[in-house]
């Protein structure tokens, strides 16, 4: 009798993600580069949205 597969916890959403977002920032996900949060946006940020992320999450690169 074959075992059906154990169920994979759901995957748990990232605060940094998630306070990027409650402050209507258009994040799409946030990825770390060596040891470096990476933001990545869903389209190229603007000048202030970058310095609000920055913020939130000081030395953070960005992939725009």
């Amino acid at each position: 009798m074959a075992r059906k597969p154990t169920p994979k916890p759901a995957p748990q959403a990232d605060d940094r993600l998630v306070t990027l977002r409650a402050q209507g920032l258009n994040v799409s996900a946030v990825s770390e580069r060596e040891g470096t949060p990476l933001i990545h946006w869903h389209r190229p940020p603007t000048e202030a949205e970058r310095a609000q992320a920055n913020l939130i999450l000081p030395g953070a690169l960005h992939d725009a």
